[in-house]
């Protein structure tokens, strides 16, 4: 089984359709053997969701590290095999089973290229990049590894990829896929609470952490609404056409 991780914070009202995209992601996968964990730590806030596969939990505690809310999400799965599911970025339906075909018997599999969302613009490819949000690891790693990196929040990616590869795991940067093969939307600027726009490096990301659980929450429960509000299927198509439109000009320069 693969146990998808989706940490969680104070996102309703406001953007709450995150979270319903990032939902509705999931449950399109076209892969079968897999749960999704969504572990919100909002004091007084509570998410509702009744879908076979989705674990949600609700704590009156927030944790004070990004890492320390993963390594408890770890320990709550049920999957051999892990990995991340950000609540506000978008999984086309064949992540999970690429993926796992790509892993076959290592450790540790990531894309290195994604398509790149930004407000407004038209979605291009991006690589190579920090892709441990769209990676997929055997628990086994975390022995490798010594753990999950601990006392992180918004680097505890980056101290991954060093990790693993520092283990000889994997290569740092991951796998360049073919643009046809790309799976993974990452979407910038619709959300303040972008800890990797935050800048300042490992103490700046922390204060950023920090001060978003200093934010007014709405205290009150939301039932999720599973659903896209945007084909992202064609929207991934599109965006392979108009690379491979840029892709022909190159060539005949």
């Amino acid at each position: 089984m693969i146990s998808c991780l989706m940490p969680t914070y104070n996102r309703c009202p406001k953007s709450k359709n995150l979270l319903d995209e990032a939902v509705q992601s999931f449950l399109l996968q076209d892969y079968e053997d897999k749960e999704l964990i969504i572990c919100n730590d909002t004091p007084g806030q509570k998410l509702v969701l009744d879908v076979e596969g989705v674990r949600v939990f609700n704590l009156n505690g927030r944790f004070t590290t990004l890492s320390h809310k993963l390594i408890w999400m770890i320990e709550k799965a049920k999957g051999d095999i892990l990995c991340r599911w950000d609540d506000d970025d978008i999984c086309l339906p064949h992540r999970l089973s690429y993926s796992m075909r790509k892993l076959g018997d290592s450790l540790e599999w990531r894309a290195a290229n994604y398509w790149y969302c930004p407000p407004g613009e038209t979605i291009y490819v991006k690589h190579p990049g920090n892709t441990h949000c769209m990676a997929l690891w055997r628990r086994e790693v975390l022995g490798k590894i010594g753990g999950y990196p601990p006392n992180a929040s918004g680097w505890e990616d980056q101290a991954f990829n060093k990790a693993v590869f520092e283990a000889g795991v994997s290569p740092y940067l991951g796998e360049v896929i073919p643009a046809q093969d790309i799976f993974y939307l990452y979407r910038w600027g619709v959300s303040p609470r972008h800890l990797s726009g935050s800048g300042g490096g490992e103490v700046g990301l922390q204060n950023h952490y920090n001060k978003i659980g200093e934010r007014p929450v709405t205290k009150e429960a939301f039932e999720l609404s599973p659903g896209w509000r945007k084909n992202y299927v064609q929207r991934g198509q599109e965006a392979l056409m108009n690379y491979r439109k840029e892709e022909a000009v190159e060539e005949l320069q």
